[in-house]
């Protein structure tokens, strides 16, 4: 059943220009639970209108744990109504599986090909004992556009992400 699911950010052909929100849940998740997300997520694109014209959207689901939710603003802009019934899904997850898609203090860091998702004091701990890097890849939130998000496939280093200032960077030598 997986190998229907959107979950690669090659799947989107939507132009550059498109408008990306990324929303990282707290946890991976699991097989059971991507589905029902793909499905809702589905019939959500397929019907999503701002002031009665439909949207030009898409999206997809990577490494299992960060949704990636583009709209074409040139063919129709989105509204902020529109923009307020993504998020009212992704809030009915909470409900549904106890996934929260909106913890605003966890960074999604890259470990090869795989995820771990850590929240600050963590990071710091991986910091200070050298298990990280200022260099470590991190899943970068803040994209604006599908064009960045497809040139660094999202990433981007734990030194130049937003919580990189609250960090204490250990440098050997």
């Amino acid at each position: 059943m997986t190998s229907i699911l959107r979950n690669s950010l090659n799947a989107i052909k939507l132009p550059d220009s498109s408008r990306v929100w990324l929303f990282g849940a707290q946890r991976i998740l699991t097989e059971i639970e991507e589905i029902s997300i793909h499905r809702r997520l589905l019939d959500f694109i397929a019907g999503w209108q701002a002031h009665g014209k439909d949207l030009t959207a898409d999206f997809c689901i990577i490494h299992r744990c960060v949704l990636v939710v583009v709209v074409d603003e040139s063919k129709e802009a989105p509204s902020g109504c529109s923009i307020d019934k993504v998020f009212h899904l992704l809030q009915s997850q909470k409900e549904k599986f106890g996934l929260d898609f909106f913890h605003r203090t966890l960074v999604w860091i890259f470990k090869g090909e795989d995820i771990c998702i850590l929240n600050k004091q963590e990071i710091q701990a991986g910091l200070d004992c050298g298990e990280i890097t200022d260099n470590t890849m991190t899943v970068n939130m803040l994209a604006n556009n599908l064009g960045d998000v497809k040139m660094n496939g999202l990433r981007l280093t734990l030194g130049d992400s937003w919580i990189a200032p609250k960090l204490k960077f250990t440098h050997e030598g």
